[in-house]
């Protein structure tokens, strides 16, 4: 018995096994030939003659599901692909078990460009919707909760937002160190006017409705609605008390009265008189200046100083 190729195989079948027209075949030749053939199989079929001279055609090559550890192909020494892609040694897992971190190439140029970057070496392609999260350093990695801290973006309309500062939040200017924790310090309204015609000239104004002239000298200042919680607020006035206003000299001691404080943004807008009173004589000055400080319409006045008398 030998392990002959399939050619070698071929010419002995002729040669032992032919037509028996003299008798000359015996059990030995049958079986010989035979037992040749079990023992070259595994041979053969191993060597790739099958797809080289005698390829499978007109179907494909498969193994029957597997029964009783039975049917497998099992390609121990790899499965190549001569179209591209080289020899495989191991299985495909299958998507679901494909470990993302064992991935070629993951650290290498910017393959997800969908993501952003930790490294921050992209900027955004387009608008980022946070929807209520908030912004800040620590995330939901912190041991406690992260909201009201930092920044949040608040969808009032399709075309407003708010951009709310968390009550754990304040900034902090570098450049001095400087701090700012609330915008109560910030004046709700101002207005600088000219009153030295008969027609009063606004030079400039912030949360101003109206400046009505009352009389030589006094005015009322009407605020836009919605700016102050109460008429409990500051007013802050000046006056030069001249017509002109040409020099540092064009002043004179005068008294900016702000007296009579009114309105509730319901019925009518609120509003501040202010009288510029000159030697005990009203005047129309040509330099006329008033800021407000008070709490806005949503504002909470916090914890309020201790009065003391002694």
């Amino acid at each position: 018995m030998s392990i002959l190729s399939k050619n070698q195989l071929k010419t002995n079948i002729s040669a032992e096994l032919a037509d028996n027209n003299a008798g000359l075949i015996s059990a030995y030749d049958v079986r010989h030939n035979m037992e040749d053939i079990v023992d070259s199989i595994n041979q053969v079929v191993a060597s790739g003659d099958f797809d080289v001279s005698t390829p499978f055609t007109g179907s494909n090559v498969r193994a029957k599901i597997r029964n009783n550890n039975y049917g497998m192909f099992i390609a121990e020494s790899g499965v190549n692909f001569p179209n591209g892609g080289g020899t495989q040694y191991v299985p495909y897992p299958g998507a679901s078990n494909i470990v993302h971190n064992n991935l070629n190439g993951l650290t290498t140029g910017d393959p997800h460009t969908q993501y952003l970057p930790l490294t921050g070496s992209r900027v955004m392609a387009d608008n980022l919707g946070l929807g209520s999260n908030w912004i800040n350093a620590s995330g939901s990695s912190d041991i406690v909760s992260s909201d009201n801290r930092g920044l949040q973006f608040q969808t009032l309309s399709s075309v407003a937002e708010n951009v709310n500062v968390g009550s754990s939040t304040k900034f902090v200017f570098k450049t001095d160190n400087s701090t700012l924790a609330t915008a109560k310090g910030v004046a709700k309204a101002w207005i600088t006017f000219d009153a030295s015609s008969p027609t009063p000239v606004v030079n400039n104004s912030y949360n101003i409705n109206e400046l009505q002239k009352l009389d030589t000298g006094k005015f009322k200042i009407v605020f836009s609605s919605g700016i102050l919680k109460n008429n409990y607020y500051v007013a802050v006035g000046n006056s030069n008390s001249r017509s002109t206003a040409n020099s540092a000299e064009d002043f004179d001691l005068n008294t900016v009265g702000m007296v009579i404080k009114e309105g509730d943004d319901a019925q009518e807008l609120r509003s501040l008189t202010f009288c510029v009173n000159d030697g005990n004589e009203f005047v129309d000055a040509a330099v006329n200046d008033i800021v407000i400080f008070g709490l806005g319409a949503n504002e909470s006045s916090g914890v309020p100083p201790t009065v003391t008398v002694l």
